[in-house]
């Protein structure tokens, strides 16, 4: 393990901003961004379909591509992803509110690990 200066302890090293997932419906389509530390960025595309894009608010290939994108995205695992994508579509993707969203990371990985259906804010 690297030391640390005398002025530094582990928490200066850990992360102590809540991430979240962000989505928004407009004019232009369905945009997602993770958030973090006051910084925002679009979540990556980990999906199949070259043409799909993400939606949310009912089944299908774009709620699917994005339930896969936010699991690989909290857990850095694509098996993770594959293997739950399609379980999460359903149970949570499918029920966000049309206009948009809020999850957090540990929503998502809660959920993974056999926990209630993420509370939308």
């Amino acid at each position: 393990m690297a030391q640390l200066g005398e002025d530094m302890s582990d928490t200066t090293l850990t992360a102590t901003a809540t991430l979240r997932y962000v989505g928004v419906a407009d004019w232009w389509g369905f945009h997602v961004w993770i958030e973090e530390g006051g910084s925002r960025r679009t979540l990556p595309y980990r999906g199949e379909a070259a043409l799909a894009s993400f939606a949310w608010g009912r089944p299908g290939l774009g709620s699917r591509e994005l339930a896969r994108s936010i699991i690989e995205h909290a857990t850095g695992s694509s098996a993770l992803a594959e293997r739950h994508c399609r379980a999460m579509t359903h149970a949570v993707i499918a029920e966000l509110p049309a206009l948009g969203f809020e999850i957090t990371r540990e929503d998502v990985v809660a959920w993974l690990e056999g926990g209630p259906i993420p509370e939308v804010r």
